[in-house]
């Protein structure tokens, strides 16, 4: 059985792209095909992520030969969450965990479970920095 957290490719890339981002922090950048291939990822899906990160302002872009990708400000600063939304837009509280209303009295047979859920996986990701999560994973 699969884990019950689902994230879309989109945002694991952007989460693991960020915290490639954070270990290298420094004032170089780092390029799409040195990142995707790190993260033996495709380029081209690793690019479209990217663009939006730059675009939300969670990364600075340059192109050119000595070009690519950089956090736009420290690690510190950005949460796991912001990372999240920012390729799959804000995290909704509440959801079927079934993935389609099947419930028909009105109340779902779950009770407030996906909302506690949901609830406790939202403060979990906004309270992680991306340098708390860089710290976790080099512990490992």
């Amino acid at each position: 059985m699969e884990g019950l957290l689902r994230v879309s490719e989109a945002a694991n890339l952007a989460i693991h792209a960020g915290a490639l981002a954070a270990a290298n922090e420094g004032p170089g950048y780092l390029s799409v095909k040195q990142m995707a291939r790190v993260l033996e990822v495709s380029r081209s899906h690793l690019a479209k992520v990217l663009q939006g990160l730059a675009r939300t302002g969670l990364m600075e872009s340059v192109r050119g030969a000595s070009g690519g990708y950089r956090l736009a400000r420290p690690a510190e600063g950005i949460s796991l969450l912001e990372l999240l939304e920012a390729v799959d837009g804000r995290a909704g509280a509440r959801a079927c965990l079934l993935g389609r209303a099947i419930c028909r009295r009105g109340q779902c047979v779950l009770g407030e479970l996906s909302e506690r859920v949901a609830e406790a996986v939202r403060d979990s990701l906004g309270q992680t920095s991306l340098a708390e999560f860089v710290r976790r994973q080099a512990r490992k």
